[in-house]
């Protein structure tokens, strides 16, 4: 042996239990910071995605500039891309159709098609002259057009535009939703037609100076340049906030304070890796401190011995680091690969075994650098480590005894459990600050969820997919199709509702209007979760019975009698309940009143639907989506809302996989901590333990003490978390939830509960290994424990 050095792989084996939990620490930790971190960076790229798919890949919008200035701006080096944007008709109301149908109107450069709007070309290129037209795909399959048709857009002034078909673009929601085509310009022609400017300035064709800058490139600097240059104010620049956030370049107040959120919660997964490494240990050298003081007898300096320490515990680096960011990264490629299945249409782009270099980098650094740091402060407990102590074999009475455990208020082995939680105060400071961050974590992550639910509207149970809508609002749809839908194997759900708007009412003597409206079973079991008082039941069951939607300006209430006044005569309506709300809008002053389909039939002769809503089966194509349109024809209006239910569900399921994949990793890794910290605890006082048992104490005695010890841990660590975790959660609220909606923040009592729930289950696993092991072990075997 040419080294102390080299004793270190013998004492691997040696002590093949004690270094197996802190290799297991290690891993824990490196996991919590890879895995935290990759779930982060994740999320990012798939909110990039996808607010690139919804709101475009652009950058910054100039409002009322020049053309000089616009030439200006996109010879920057830090420009990648650039183009003008104007549209007409896109309220659908300045009457241009194509084909009897609204038709909003589009002008721009190539770049906006190009590069600024993620899968937008579908076929064919970009307008090369100024007769050609790109239009969207509703209009080629319900017109059946090709590449190279001609197509006649109809003016306001009653003139025809004539276009050549060069491409198709994708699908808006908003067209859509609203039963409309879009069609595509270069700006030249689009400036040609636009109505009553001639040789105007850009801003008179309603058209936006559109920059995509590298995302290299500092971009608010840029911004501030170009302002301060072309003499800009702040009300003609304005960002792509959504995706400027997300790559980390936005100035938006509301984006900076979700930046200092992130870092909080990220120096706190830091801390929480370093304080589960330092307590693993610290734990692990307070149990070996004979083993460093025999060393010290056969003549290792205290250098050398601080020297063993520290290679030993970069020894448990080579296998735990590996292990914990390859098991960070499985998770991360689970995640990405449920969020791929979940929303394809999103997410399909995300690589199936993608890896995030940020998170196996942090999660390196963190297993190395805290290994090496924790490491310092049990090295030089083992360097002053007595030779006269370790040959008495006495080593393991380190701590002097000050006092006395109390035994006034306890037994005297549940009042030493207590003594030995706090009898080094090194110790006791890191295991509960273990303990105290897991609950920091959990309720500082929590917050997030909050956020979640106050950013994101989830789909409600009756979100429709497809709504076939009268034309002219009254009751014209054929029942006989909703029955044809019913029948439909690739329609899930088919339900229709009645309207009758503006009807004359009187009720306790004043005269007022209000919009009836029929539900049928679906609608009235929707409905259970807004009823105020009254009864479903009656509604469904009893003619001439409705609901009464509340309005804090109504004065109609549950018991009353309203008079209805339609177009035969007059019929009354007992109200018999009230819902809270409901999914449509109505005029101001008019009033609203659900009833149920034989009621509506009685009271208005009518038998069809105003609407016909559609909710789709999973197994259901485009071409089925076709078939459905093509048979209701064109004379009503055919709400496609897919496109916007996906952005719904891709938002939802992003957010929540990940902000609840946080929740449910720190629960996992709290439970995990505690279990291991406290089976390490009793394992370095095993040989009191056996000395215990050797003077009569007792197996269940020494189960209470240990009870005793590892509750000291869990009650003042919850104490300190939850109070340092309450301060951080309100923190992280203000900054999150009440600076953007206002809503003030309140004690989270679940999240309190369910950590302490946590707490307490990992606490009693926590104590079962060892009181099997002290059960099973004989006092000779527990005096001469390794």
């Amino acid at each position: 042996m040419k080294s102390y050095l080299e004793l270190v792989p013998i004492s691997a084996k040696v002590h093949k239990r004690q270094n197996r939990m802190s290799v297991f620490c290690i891993v824990l930790a490196v996991f919590l910071v890879t895995a935290i971190f990759g779930m982060a960076d994740m999320f990012i790229r798939s909110q990039i995605m996808q607010a690139r798919m919804e709101d475009g890949n652009w950058h910054t919008a100039f409002r009322n500039i020049s053309e000089e200035q616009a030439k200006l701006i996109s010879a920057r080096p830090e420009v990648t891309a650039s183009s003008w944007y104007g549209i007409l008709n896109y309220r659908g109301d300045q009457d241009y159709t194509l084909s009897g149908k609204n038709v909003a109107i589009m002008g721009s450069d190539k770049d906006w098609i190009t590069k600024m709007q993620t899968k937008a070309m579908q076929d064919g290129a970009f307008p090369q002259k100024d007769n050609e037209v790109l239009v969207t795909e509703n209009a080629k399959t319900m017109l059946g057009l090709q590449i190279g048709d001609q197509i006649s857009i109809d003016t306001p002034g009653g003139t025809s535009l004539k276009f050549e078909i060069s491409g198709f673009l994708q699908n808006f929601s908003k067209t859509m939703e609203e039963d409309s085509y879009a069609v595509g310009l270069t700006t030249k022609e689009f400036r040609s037609i636009f109505p009553g400017v001639s040789n105007g300035e850009p801003a008179d064709y309603n058209s936006i100076f559109y920059v995509q800058f590298s995302t290299h490139s500092n971009i608010q600097n840029t911004i501030s340049d170009i302002k301060f240059q072309l003499g800009l104010s702040d009300k003609q620049v304005s960002e792509n906030t959504k995706l400027l956030g997300l790559l980390g370049q936005s100035g938006d107040s509301f984006m900076l304070q979700i930046y200092s959120s992130a870092a909080v919660l990220f120096l706190l997964v830091l801390l929480a890796g370093i304080m589960m490494i330092a307590s693993s240990l610290n734990s692990n050298v307070a149990q070996r401190t004979e083993f460093f003081g025999m060393m010290r007898c056969i003549g290792a300096t205290p250098k050398q011995v601080m020297r063993f320490v520290r290679k030993e515990a970069l020894g448990w680096c080579k296998f735990a680091i590996p292990l914990g960011v390859s098991t960070g990264i499985v998770v991360i490629w689970v995640l990405c690969a449920m969020l791929r299945y979940l929303s394809p249409e999103y997410f399909i782009g995300m690589p199936a075994f993608g890896l995030s270099l940020p998170s196996i980098i942090a999660g390196i650094c963190v297993g190395i650098l805290t290994v090496l740091l924790a490491a310092r402060s049990p090295a030089k407990k083992a360097a002053r480590v007595s030779p006269l102590a370790a040959v008495s074999g006495n080593a393991n009475s380190l701590q002097p005894v000050r006092k006395a455990a109390n035994t006034t208020l306890f037994k005297i082995d549940t009042a030493l459990g207590f003594h030995h939680a706090k009898a080094s105060r090194k110790n006791f400071v890191l295991m509960v600050g273990s303990f105290s961050l897991s609950i920091i974590l959990f309720l500082s992550f929590s917050v997030t969820i909050d956020f979640m639910h106050h950013a994101l509207n989830p789909l409600k149970p009756w979100t429709p997919d497809l709504s076939i809508i009268s034309s002219d609002n009254t009751c014209s749809i054929s029942s006989t199709l909703l029955q044809k839908f019913q029948e439909n194997p690739v329609v899930k759900r088919a339900y229709g509702r009645r309207f009758a708007y503006d009807v004359p009412v009187t009720v306790n003597g004043e005269e007022k209007k209000v919009d009836l409206i029929s539900y049928e079973e679906n609608q009235f079991k929707w409905a259970k979760d807004y009823l105020l008082e009254g009864s479903l039941d009656t509604v469904q069951n009893v003619n001439n019975t409705g609901l009464l939607v509340f309005e804090q300006q109504n004065n109609t209430k549950v018991g009353d009698t309203v008079t209805l006044h339609t177009e035969n005569n007059l019929a009354d309506i007992k109200i018999v309940g009230s819902l809270s709300s409901t999914p449509f809008n109505n005029a101001p002053d008019v009033g609203m009143i659900i009833c149920s389909e034989n009621t509506f039939r009685q009271l208005t002769g009518q038998r069809d639907y105003t609407i016909i809503d559609l909710q789709l089966s999973k197994k259901a194509t485009e071409d089925d989506v076709d078939k459905i349109h093509r048979l209701v024809g064109t004379e009503v209006t055919f709400s496609d809302k897919r496109a916007g239910n996906r952005s719904v569900i891709g938002s939802y399921y992003s957010f929540g996989l990940f902000i609840y994949g946080f929740m449910a990793l720190i629960a996992l890794i709290t439970i995990f901590n505690i279990v291991n910290s406290i089976a390490m605890s009793v394992t370095a006082r095993m040989k009191q333990y056996g000395a215990f048992r050797a003077i009569g104490l007792s197996n269940r005695q020494l189960i209470k003490m240990i009870i005793a010890e590892a509750s000291t841990y869990a009650i003042t660590g919850s104490v300190c978390g939850g109070i340092v975790g309450l301060m951080l959660n309100k923190f992280l609220y203000a900054r999150l939830v009440t600076f953007h909606w206002g809503e003030q923040w309140n004690i989270p009592f679940a999240e309190i509960a369910i950590i302490l729930a946590i707490v307490v289950l990992s606490v009693i696993l926590a104590v079962r290994g060892p009181v099997k092991r002290i059960r099973d072990m004989s006092i000779v075997d527990t005096i001469s424990a390794q």
